[in-house]
């Protein structure tokens, strides 16, 4: 078998000048070796990815698939209902969380104001106590928007917070003041550090990770020479200098039908070699994997560092959350889907994020990096009085009511590194 395999192939042949005949011939053992050698090579390059993949993962601990897969499916069947585009002004997101006992996950329905009704025309009328044998829980607070610092001063932000990094930095690090030369009056943060990936080897360009709303103008949709990323941020009163060029950032439909969601605002722009880094992240130190969305769970420990608020710790309320984002800059709204909702961990934290901590990274108490805050509420919503003696009985809006404040939303970090084909900055 082996000796009709390996044959030889006449090439080519010609006359010497000896009388004779020279040829060159072709072995088949030559394809045998090389095809050999390429295959090692393949599987020596996709086992190293592969095992690469897994260490930058934190190691799985959920182990309820199927059962959170049938509630996303019955969360979604609400978000059609109750979230599409002018049903409510007062639902404003729907997400998945955990019941007061944290026996049984549940269905979260968020509403600005659990007094008045549901939707127009609505009336009296009222979510029915469970769906699809989930619990739902109405949740009362403010709606979320973009949390670029439009409005907001750095030295208001500088008296209320001390702790944030607004100012020149001479060592670039994840936390800091930078936003998009173009955004006048407007600052946010720079998140943390990532590599592009690339399916050939090449040295490793570092490249600064934030939103699109704050490393990018989205009046524009595409990558200009004039998208710099300044720090710090235009909107501060310090001095600043560009120190990176945009190269890539996730466009976003706003006023959109929420058959075409949002799923990531980020943007990742080169930082230029004339600048020193550092990967860390003030009081919180380098970032040391990711953790996958669906491996996300309900009342872990959220922590962050952004230019305003500065260090702030919290615990993840919602997965698999979908909900509208206002864009005060353009008064719009955008309609993001699968996010992560994060509350402050009171009393040592009142708020977990505000005006500016866009673009903030999110990370669990091992230094996995969890999500990307790309919005929240910056102000304490006025919670409003539910009267029992006009509430009816088994009522998801009274008996099951919550209000939580000064919340932050993520995208989930492995869908801001799938879509921009990046990589964190490893420890």
């Amino acid at each position: 078998m082996i000796f009709f395999a390996l044959e030889r192939h006449l090439i080519w042949s010609r006359p010497n000048g000896n009388g004779g005949v020279t040829t060159l011939y072709y072995y088949d053992e030559i394809t045998w070796v090389v095809t050999a050698l390429l295959l090692a090579w393949l599987t020596w390059l996709l086992v190293r990815r592969y095992r690469r993949s897994l260490a930058l993962r934190r190691p799985r601990r959920r182990t309820d698939y199927g059962l959170l897969k049938r509630i996303i499916k019955l969360k979604d069947e609400l978000s059609s209902r109750y979230l599409r585009l002018g049903f409510s002004a007062n639902i404003h997101a729907i997400g998945i969380g955990r019941t007061d006992d944290d026996s049984a996950y549940c269905i979260q329905v968020f509403v600005s104001d659990a007094n008045q009704e549901l939707w127009p025309g609505a009336g009296a009328a009222t979510l029915p106590a469970s769906y699809g044998g989930v619990p739902l829980v109405l949740i009362e607070t403010a709606p979320a928007i973009f949390l670029s610092d439009a409005d907001f001063s750095s030295l208001a932000a500088s008296e209320h917070y001390s702790n944030g990094i607004r100012g020149p930095q001479e060592v670039i690090i994840g936390g800091i003041s930078g936003a998009n030369t173009n955004l006048s009056g407007q600052s946010g943060t720079i998140g943390y550090f990532c590599t592009r990936k690339s399916r050939w080897s090449r040295r490793k360009e570092i490249h600064l990770l934030s939103n699109s709303h704050v490393f990018a103008d989205l009046r524009k949709t595409t990558v200009d020479a004039s998208d710099l990323i300044m720090q710090p941020s235009p909107g501060e009163p310090a001095s600043n200098r560009p120190i990176a060029a945009l190269v890539n950032f996730s466009a976003l439909r706003f006023d959109a039908d929420i058959k075409e969601p949002n799923h990531v605002d980020a943007a990742i722009a080169k930082l230029w070699d004339t600048h020193r880094h550092k990967g860390v992240i003030p009081l919180i130190g380098a970032v040391k994997g990711y953790v996958p969305k669906k491996e996300i769970q309900v009342g872990e420990a959220a922590r962050k560092f952004g230019r305003t608020t500065g260090y702030t710790e919290g615990s993840v309320f919602s997965i698999y959350l979908d909900i509208w984002i206002r864009y005060d800059r353009t008064a719009q709204s955008a309609f993001f889907k699968n996010q992560v909702l994060i509350k402050p961990r009171l009393p040592e934290f009142t708020k977990f994020v505000s005006k500016g901590d866009s673009g903030s990274l999110v990370v669990d108490a091992e230094q996995h990096a969890l999500g990307l805050i790309f919005a929240g509420t910056p102000d304490p919503p006025k919670p409003s009085q539910v009267s029992p003696d006009t509430t009816p009985e088994n009522d998801a809006a009274t008996d099951n009511l919550k209000r939580i404040e000064s919340y932050g939303v993520a995208n989930p970090i492995s869908d801001v590194l799938e879509r921009l084909n990046i990589e964190l900055l490893e420890a």
